[in-house]
């Protein structure tokens, strides 16, 4: 049976675009709703990684055969779909057809219970503002605004089952509640909720945590007090219906910038969600013994998580994250800083110009890193000075995988740039800089020699325990 006659919007997701969708996500054990579910490349995926129960809508009769056995089917056309018949899912998890996929994550939304998280694949033009206009395109760009958020993917059916030149958007929804239960399920509502608090409790304490779950939700209904109020004002101090010069009452937020900016109710909860998550980050400081590379994975992580509900229950998600991803984290660290020594000359290891291909290698105790200082003859500078924009930062990403190798504080050691600019350096003088040697001279390098050999022989073996390599012996006196 040929599963692509007829159907020019049938793109079975691939596995890796599904990791994608799902990362971060708590669906283990979780109903979900697959509204368009093809051939079943979702609910497999979705079944194999541990969701409670899958069930799920498929139009085409003959692709919906190849669903026999692998879910309940609820609906054909998921358009059909009420509210009522998926009151108990946790995920919509969707890949809808490409030509009306504007429409079904609509409806997904509109239908979807309070709790219920939507993830969906869409193409990028559904969500990108055009010349003409397009009332469902404009109602699901200002949907992902005001509760969710979206993240452009590119081609991602390029080499897939069926292939498509489409540009993939990713879209996160979060339906919430509403009146009285808009904030049901936001703290914990028993002990049992909170066992796994004590395993994160060095990261925030749990009455930190609460507190601020409890500040964001009264800030919100204050909101909605003020807003009352200020309609309140207006409508006893407007006399007869004659509103010429009776001063009436607006309320309005003043942002970063310092400008009155008049916002929804929806967009103040939505940046109040965003402030309060970055609190949650900027106190587990993810950042501290992150490299550069790392540290663009981390914001982008944390730009995401702010658009995420913020309850206990997804804070403690992330911190569990946190906590068992330290290890990986500080691993990936340390291979970029073994990586980035080596690239800087073919010097700087023990396997020369091969290193890219080479294993069972070091990095010499002893190395050498351009473009790290700055000198012009026009204008000398008698002291040491760094070159903007060079390899100094990744230098110190390089301590901070030291640092973490062996247990000291980074704090405690300091940016090279601030060392260099407080004391007055000499060029081609050896100076002390946290875990090395080192000698910046005029033609914009820096001799770095390891000042213990412990440190030294360290990182190697952790990088080589890594990667699998075998280090020679050391050789005997």
């Amino acid at each position: 049976m040929n599963i692509f006659t007829n159907n020019a919007d049938f793109y079975p997701t691939p596995d890796e675009v599904i990791n994608t969708m799902m990362m971060s996500e708590d669906f283990v054990g979780k109903t979900i709703l697959e509204p368009s579910a093809g051939k079943g490349n979702i609910v497999d995926w979705l079944k194999k990684n541990g969701a409670g129960k899958v069930i799920a809508c498929e139009k085409d009769t003959n692709i919906k055969k190849l669903l026999n056995g692998k879910c309940d089917i609820i609906a054909d056309d998921f358009l059909t779909v009420s509210s009522e018949q998926i009151s108990h899912v946790d995920y919509i998890v969707m890949n809808p057809p490409f030509s009306e996929g504007a429409k079904h994550i609509l409806h997904a939304f509109e239908i979807a219970p309070a709790g219920c998280t939507i993830i969906a694949l869409c193409n990028s033009e559904s969500v990108n503002q055009g010349w003409e206009r397009n009332a469902t395109k404009e109602k699901l760009i200002e949907t992902i605004e005001l509760y969710g958020c979206k993240e452009f993917l590119g081609r991602v059916f390029d080499d897939a089952e069926r292939r498509t030149d489409v540009h993939v958007s990713l879209i996160k929804l979060y339906k919430e509640g509403e009146g009285q239960d808009e904030f049901d399920g936001y703290m914990f509502s028993n002990e049992k909720d909170s066992l796994d608090v004590n395993e994160t409790e060095g990261l925030v304490q749990y009455n930190v945590v609460r507190d601020m779950v409890n500040r964001y939700i009264s800030a919100v209904r204050l909101f909605d007090e003020t807003m009352a109020a200020a309609e309140k004002i207006n409508s006893v101090a407007c006399f007869g219906g004659k509103s010429d010069g009776y001063l009436p009452v607006r309320f309005a937020v003043v942002d970063a910038s310092n400008s009155v900016v008049h916002i929804s109710r929806q967009q103040y909860k939505k940046e109040l969600q965003k402030y309060y998550w970055r609190r949650i980050f900027g106190k587990l400081n993810m950042e501290k013994y992150a490299t550069q590379k790392l540290r663009e994975q981390i914001n982008k992580f944390v730009e995401q998580q702010t658009y995420v509900p913020f309850t206990m229950h997804n804070i403690y998600q992330v911190l569990n994250m946190v906590i068992q991803t330290t290890g990986q984290r500080m691993n990936t660290a340390l291979l970029e800083a073994f990586d980035l020594i080596c690239s800087f000359s073919d010097e700087n290891s023990t396997a020369g110009e091969k290193w890219k291909t080479n294993a069972n290698y070091m990095v010499n105790r002893k190395f050498i890193v351009p473009y790290m200082t700055s000198y012009d003859p026009k204008w000398p500078r008698d002291y040491l000075y760094l070159e903007y924009g060079g390899m100094v930062n990744r230098m110190e990403d390089v301590c901070k995988a030291l640092c973490f190798i062996m247990g000291r504080n980074y704090d405690s050691i300091g940016s090279l740039d601030r060392f260099v600019r407080d004391n007055n350096l000499e060029w081609g003088k050896t100076f002390e800089w946290g875990f090395f040697k080192c000698k910046g001279f005029k033609k914009g390098t820096m001799h770095f020699e390891f000042k213990d050999e412990e440190v030294w022989m360290k990182f190697n073996r952790e990088v080589a325990k890594q990667r699998g390599w075998v280090l020679p012996k050391k050789k005997s006196a």
